[in-house]
């Protein structure tokens, strides 16, 4: 196991070094417009076809051979046995699959990269610190033993190699840590800026619907849980210590660049790379914390509204109607203590911060131990309280029984935790932002490429787009029929945008580039493999490689084609109120652009996998099913930022009954799940058993529809 975490550490630093390095020519040739669009491409490109390796490659490598009971190498933080609060606690027990995570994420080093050439940070603001010149970025992938002047010519080892092994070193593995695959993906869309739920999809599910509490509130104690692993004490000194040896690497760097510019012409301003990396990881865990921070409260916010409508209409204080309100609503009252004091990453100790006097929400206050120790929320609400309710009666005296018993009296009751929280906040996080959702920093980035386009020579213009590829690989529909289905999924696909901001601009420029399988003279009994193959042909071609994304494309299988228009596709799972109808909708198969089949499966002579050779409950295939309207809004943009890879998406959707990614999970959600798999399970194992006395090679099919999760 340690060998094979070795290779996975060595081969991302190859694909992040590398992958700078075969750019530099390009981003030094063209300038302006240019230079912007080709820091898209490289977001997609990070690194030639021969380096490259899957996306988080670091966090992958566990899913088949982590043994929670095994012993583990010492040197490696076990986070799975941390046990979390009483309201987090079923998503540490819910670490099913443990991955390895890293201290920093690997990618912070390319988007630094981008950040010091072009001055945008990750929450959209523009740094006013000098930056990069155009010759100044391969010095990044060459030592300066070869190029900077005495005495700062005595690196061997290019900056950017240093500062990946800072990250993924095999040589030290104290700053790696084993967490649960849930958590780390959730992580792993904060540091994106992409809210754990969206607001149009939180409706779609109907999470405010009180028959769906239990999961709503997995929903917000989940992203609690991201923040205390966060604040597990190894793991902050692993962060702090990281980010310092990285920010000791560029400190060399600014010495000897600052050196090279006096020595040419003295007329550029000496660099501060040191300060531009505080300032880049300080406006990272900004997104971050108030991303999280700003999510839980408004979706708590809803929630309260609902409970306080039903609890206007029971008149019976002892009921067991009012016992589960008064439950409801102080699982929202502890959320949002837990979500004020716990979204917190605290940057104290890092090189290059200096606390200032105020507080800064998610990233310092010297007093919040002292403050959450006297927290004083319940003396203030009995207090407030009191006084309320000593108003209220003396209203009755004047207005009669209405001015204690009216709905409006009863919400005013009802509300003063509400207000006793509001007005502690701002002691705990200072002055609450702006309700207004900033524009997610994938689309800020996206924008910024498209107007930098459209300073190029319209001939040139046409040679960029956002994209992905799509096969057709189902033929049971006519021509009519075809072009219909392809215009409601193409309007699924496009469903998304409902309340994001800046999406109407983008939204016209993502583009799908359809592939005919018949067309093109696929195998279409085995058209994954195909679509694949002839993927990873035109995907760097001078026709492809500036529309597509290279590491993911989809397909329209039959399956996919039943999702849109069949109306008993889904029939059983809607009607059954234990589901959320908002996870069975329309899908298409996303297919992991670089996934080495023989590497992981066998597979029989029909090409169905032999499951006696495997782990059929952790076995990633390559590929999983997704719902359309989650397609640009969260697959596009988390393989765009190389935040995760498709694996860790499918760890998401392998227990869903048709194996169909709908977002982040919470165990309440998977759990029905899994009850409705088990029962399949027992139905379809008999029969199976019949059909390999029968027809074997029929058995087989079967075998492999049940794990896609097509029957």
């Amino acid at each position: 196991m340690a060998a094979r975490l070795s290779r996975s550490l060595a081969q991302a630093n190859c694909r992040v070094f590398t992958g700078l390095c075969s750019r530099a020519t390009p981003r030094i040739a063209h300038v302006g417009a240019r230079a912007g669009l080709l820091a898209h491409r490289n977001t997609w490109n990070l690194a030639p076809r021969n380096c490259r390796v899957k996306q988080a490659n670091t966090a992958r490598y566990l899913h088949t051979d982590f043994d929670p009971s095994a012993k583990q190498n010492a040197s490696i933080l076990n986070a799975t046995t941390y046990k979390g609060s009483s309201i987090t606690e079923k998503h540490w027990m819910g670490q099913e699959l443990a991955v390895v995570d890293t201290s920093i994420d690997p990618q912070a080093i390319y988007h630094f990269m981008e950040f010091i050439m072009y001055g945008i940070l990750p929450n959209g603001k523009k740094t006013d610190l000098a930056l990069l010149n155009q010759d100044e970025f391969p010095l990044f992938m060459t030592p300066s033993a070869e190029w900077a002047p005495a005495p700062f010519n005595k690196a061997a080892l290019p900056t950017i190699q240093k500062a990946m092994e800072r990250i993924t070193t095999p040589e030290d593995l104290s700053r790696l840590c084993h967490i649960g695959q849930n958590i780390y993906f959730l992580k792993s869309r904060l540091w994106g800026g992409l809210a754990p739920v969206p607001a149009s999809r939180w409706r779609e599910k109907d999470l405010n619907n009180p028959d769906h509490f239990t999961i709503a509130h997995e929903h917000l104690t989940s992203v609690i849980a991201v923040f205390e692993y966060l604040n597990i004490p190894t793991i902050q000194n692993n962060m702090r210590d990281t980010f310092n040896k990285i920010s000791g690497d560029f400190g060399e760097m600014q010495d000897a660049l600052n050196a090279r510019r006096k020595a040419q012409d003295g007329l550029s301003p000496e660099l501060n790379l040191t300060a531009l990396w505080e300032q880049f990881i300080r406006a990272q865990y900004e997104v971050m914390t108030s991303t999280a921070h700003s999510w839980v409260l408004a979706r708590v916010a809803e929630l309260r509204e609902r409970t306080t409508d039903i609890f206007s209409t029971v008149d019976n204080p002892e009921s067991p109607e009012m016992e589960v309100i008064t439950q409801r609503w102080t699982d929202l009252v502890s959320a949002t203590s837990m979500a004020d004091f716990n979204i917190w990453i605290s940057m104290d100790g890092y090189n290059g911060f200096h606390p200032p006097s105020e507080v800064i929400a998610g990233l310092h206050n010297p007093d919040l131990t002292h403050l959450d120790k006297n927290y004083g929320f319940s003396g203030l609400v009995m207090e407030r309280l009191t006084k309320c309710i000593e108003a209220q009666n003396e209203a009755a005296t004047v207005q009669g029984p209405s001015a204690i018993q009216s709905d409006t009296a009863r919400r005013e009751r009802l509300s003063i935790s509400t207000e006793v929280q509001d007005e502690l906040r701002e002691k705990i996080r200072g002055r609450t932002p702006s309700p207004q959702p900033p524009v997610l920093p994938w689309i800020q980035k996206l924008l910024r490429v498209q107007e930098a386009s459209l300073s190029m020579d319209p001939s040139e213009r046409h040679d960029f787009s956002f994209g992905l590829a799509i096969y057709r690989a189902a033929y049971q529909l006519s021509d009519e029929e075809w072009e219909n289905l392809k215009r409601d999924l193409e309007a699924h696909l496009s469903a998304w945008s409902d309340g994001v901001q800046r999406a109407d601009e983008l939204k016209p420029l993502l583009k799908l580039h359809w592939f005919d399988c018949k067309e093109l003279g696929f195998d279409t009994t085995n058209p994954v493999t195909a679509a694949r193959s002839h993927f990873q042909q035109i995907r760097s071609s001078d026709e492809w490689a500036n529309h597509i994304a290279p590491s993911v494309f989809l397909l329209v299988d039959h399956f996919g084609v039943g999702s849109y228009t069949d109306d008993e596709f889904n029939a059983s799972f809607t009607k059954d109120k234990g589901f959320l109808k908002g996870d069975f909708q329309g899908h298409v198969l996303a297919i992991d652009a670089d996934f080495d089949n023989s590497a992981t499966t066998s597979e029989s002579a029909d090409g169905m996998a032999n499951e006696e050779l495997q782990d059929e409950a952790i076995q990633y295939p390559g590929h999983m099913r997704i719902l359309g309207n989650l397609v640009w809004s969260e697959l596009y943009p988390m393989t765009m930022l190389q935040s995760v890879g498709l694996q860790n998406f499918w760890a998401q959707a392998r227990e869903h009954p048709k194996k169909v990614y709908t977002g982040p999970t919470v165990p309440s959600q998977v759990e029905s799940w899994k009850e409705r798999n088990a029962m399949k399970t027992l139905m379809m194992d008999s029969f199976v058993d019949y059909l390999k006395e029968k027809n074997p090679t029929l058995a087989g099919k079967v075998q492999g529809y049940r794990k896609e999760g097509h029957i």
